[in-house]
C-alpha cells in the first residue's frame, strides 16, 4: 500500500532499494573477478562501486533530511514450498506528530530485469 507521500520521495525510495541491489551484486562480481585473477577487471570494478556507493550515500542523506526509512525486503510467498514471486520493501516517513507507511511490491523477475539493464550501463561504456 502506497503512503500518501510525494512522488519525488518515491523515486528516491526505489533509487535507494536498486542501488542497494546494484551494490550486492556488483560485489558478487568483484568476488568472481579476483577468485579468478582478473585483476584489470576488478580494479574497474571497484571504480564502479565507488561511484555507486557515492550515488548511495547521496540517496540516503536525502532520504534521512526528509525522514523516511527503508526497512529490509520481505518476501512474498505465493504457495508453500516455492520460490517467492513478490519481494516487499516497507517503508515510512516521519511527520509532525506521526509516522506515513508504506509497502512498495516488486515482482522478482522485474527487479531482475531492471537490475541488468541499471549493470549494462557501467559495462556498455567498455564496450564502445
Amino acid at each position: 500500500m502506497r503512503a500518501n507521500i510525494s512522488d519525488e520521495l518515491l523515486n528516491a525510495i526505489d533509487e535507494k532499494i536498486f542501488i542497494d541491489l546494484e551494490i550486492n551484486a556488483l560485489n558478487s562480481k568483484l568476488h568472481k573477478a579476483e577468485k579468478e585473477g582478473n585483476k584489470g577487471f576488478a580494479e574497474h570494478l571497484n571504480q564502479i562501486i565507488l561511484k555507486v556507493i557515492n550515488d548511495r550515500k547521496n540517496i540516503n542523506e536525502y532520504l534521512k533530511k526528509q525522514g523516511v526509512k527503508v526497512f529490509e525486503p520481505e518476501h512474498f510467498y505465493d504457495r508453500e514450498g516455492e520460490d517467492p514471486i513478490f519481494v516487499d520493501y516497507r517503508y515510512y516517513q516521519r511527520i509532525n506528530g506521526g509516522y506515513k507507511e508504506g509497502v512498495q511490491r516488486y515482482w522478482i523477475s522485474g527487479i531482475k530485469y531492471k537490475l541488468k539493464t541499471r549493470l549494462n550501463k557501467h559495462f556498455a561504456q567498455v564496450r564502445k
